[in-house]
């Protein structure tokens, strides 16, 4: 899905500015399936899978520019991972009306819940 006029960050809560999600390889072992019950453990770290089958650990951690306005406190001076956010034909996570991904694990609980219906 493209977009078709630019998302106006002004009327947003920072939402991308507050976490830092990175992709990982999808877990196929005992072991791989312990790393992911050992990052659930850790507080404010949730792992996902996408709408395309791509794994992804997130940090709920906040960007120490964001102001209390929600606003970039040093813009001009902000990471191209921010300026180049959201890349052409992707959305960011306000934008839609179905979330960024497929599974949601904020727990070990969740985890394993998801890993018996998948008869692991």
């Amino acid at each position: 899905m493209s977009q078709s006029t630019p998302y106006n960050c002004t009327k947003c809560d920072a939402y991308c500015c507050k976490h830092i999600a990175l992709q990982i390889d999808t877990p196929e072992t005992p072991q791989e399936y312990d790393t992911i019950r050992w990052y659930l453990l850790h507080r404010d770290v949730w792992v996902s899978i996408d709408h395309n089958e791509c794994w992804v650990l997130e940090f709920k951690t906040p960007c120490r520019n964001i102001t209390n306005d929600f606003l970039c406190g040093d813009y001009n001076a902000r990471p191209s991972i921010c300026r180049e956010y959201p890349e052409d034909g992707q959305l960011c996570e306000k934008q839609g009306n179905e979330p960024s991904y497929s599974f949601l694990f904020t727990s070990i609980e969740e985890f394993e819940h998801y890993l018996s219906s998948k008869g692991k």
